[in-house]
């Protein structure tokens, strides 16, 4: 039996297990979950990794792949998001296909995905709908009535029933009322209670005590998704964080305890860059980049036709003509290459060139037929436009230092998960 490994606790876990049986006894081990919920949130349109640096988490083809491997040992699985999913709405239609290959049963859009839809009135909620994954509305906070609430047929006899909470601000009082309402009557005896919030994991410890056994988890927004959280284990109790952009799931196991009580063990699961992409997501995403992704356009003005004072900055090549050492050496490093890198992965779009782009970041315009001259990381990225400092030589017109946070908006931990040395880079 050869054995693949994949990232993550319970992940390794499941797969160490289906290894050894073909050699060992079977361990009889923990007592195996009754239902296992993965929640994700706040995605925020990363539908891949922008693959500067290795080691970067996210995507959502290595999350196709983790969810397959989720459910591997059989326990009854059910995927939700809760929100804040695209950033425009030429993303929908693919975020939407991926979700139903990955088999979402429920998202819970956000404002910001409600609001993002194209010409003809369409957006996410849409899009899923029409692929069969459910949609739950977040309620109005000022209102009365029972948070509205979604019914999920799960496996083996179980169901979920997730409840949304208001975007908006509202007094925990109230919104445990409110949670109660929808609550009321529901047979608990095979029945997971949800309530997904906005709010960061103190309010929703003081939710908790309000709430009391009224529900079962409870998720709210993302923590920065940062990679040192993925290791960080999850405090015991229905209170249960999530992180951003996709870097991790939130998995959330459901014990039945002998006398009937619920016990809730969660954990992050990385999705990491050792997960193999799974290839029926991986081509959405392909098609989203050939087809949809926000590409800029050229400014009204023709390039080619404008010198660098007109443009608004001086480029490279400019400012090699007093510091040719200097443009030499700039011409070895990865900067230089910045948009040769974009262009061979087929990544000319928006999200990468501001990074990548000096020309996209001045003008938030870029044409990749007619490019400005060195265009990339450029001198004007670090030492600012140039445009007096090439003309008249004075110093106070150029920025001559550079210190890590101004490195650091674009090497930050997201990009660069194995850390940005600031003075090891700078005396290259």
């Amino acid at each position: 039996m050869r054995c693949s490994m994949l990232t993550g606790s319970g992940v390794l876990s499941v797969l160490a297990a289906a290894c050894l049986a073909v050699t060992s006894k079977p361990d009889p081990g923990p007592a195996r979950a009754s239902l296992r919920i993965v929640y994700t949130i706040d995605t925020g349109g990363q539908i891949s990794t922008c693959g500067c640096s290795g080691g970067q988490h996210g995507g959502l083809a290595r999350r196709a792949s983790l969810l397959k491997a989720l459910a591997l040992d059989g326990v009854p699985l059910v995927v939700l998001d809760g929100g804040s999913v695209v950033t425009s709405a030429s993303q929908s239609p693919y975020f939407a296909e991926a979700y139903a290959a990955m088999r979402y049963s429920l998202v819970i859009p956000s404002q910001a995905d409600v609001t993002a839809r194209d010409g003809d009135g369409n957006g996410l909620s849409e899009a899923l709908n029409a692929l069969g994954v459910a949609v739950l509305a977040r309620p109005i906070a000022d209102a009365a009535d029972p948070l509205p609430s979604a019914a999920i047929d799960v496996a083996q006899g179980w169901r979920l029933l997730a409840l949304a909470a208001p975007e908006g601000a509202l007094p925990l009082p109230a919104l445990a009322a409110r949670a109660r309402q929808a609550v009321a009557g529901v047979d608990r005896a095979r029945t997971a209670i949800l309530l997904a919030t906005r709010l960061e994991p103190g309010a929703n410890r003081l939710l908790a005590q309000e709430l009391g056994d009224a529900v079962d988890v409870i998720v709210g927004d993302s923590t920065s998704a940062r990679s040192r959280d993925y290791r960080d284990p999850i405090p015991e109790g229905k209170v249960v964080p999530a992180i951003s952009q996709g870097k991790a799931l939130t998995v959330i196991d459901v014990y039945v305890e002998p006398d009937g009580r619920k016990r809730i063990a969660a954990r992050f699961e990385p999705v990491s860059p050792n997960l193999l992409e799974d290839p029926a997501v991986e081509a959405i995403v392909e098609r989203y980049y050939a087809e949809a992704a926000p590409a800029s356009r050229p400014a009204e003005a023709p390039k080619d036709t404008v010198d660098y004072v007109m443009r608004g900055w001086a480029d490279a090549e400019t400012c090699g003509t007093c510091h040719p050492k200097e443009l030499e050496a700039w011409k070895g490093t990865a900067h230089a290459k910045a948009i040769a890198t974009l262009a061979q992965a087929g990544r000319l779009v928006d999200e990468c060139l501001a990074c990548h782009s000096e020309e996209f970041r001045q003008r938030k315009a870029f044409d990749p037929v007619r490019l400005v001259p060195g265009d990339g990381v450029t001198c004007a990225t670090c030492h600012g436009d140039g445009l007096i400092h090439s003309m008249t030589g004075r110093v106070d017109y150029i920025r001559r230092t550079m210190d890590a946070q101004d490195c650091m908006a674009c090497h930050n931990e997201e990009r660069q998960p194995a850390g940005f040395d600031f003075a090891a880079s700078h005396d290259k």
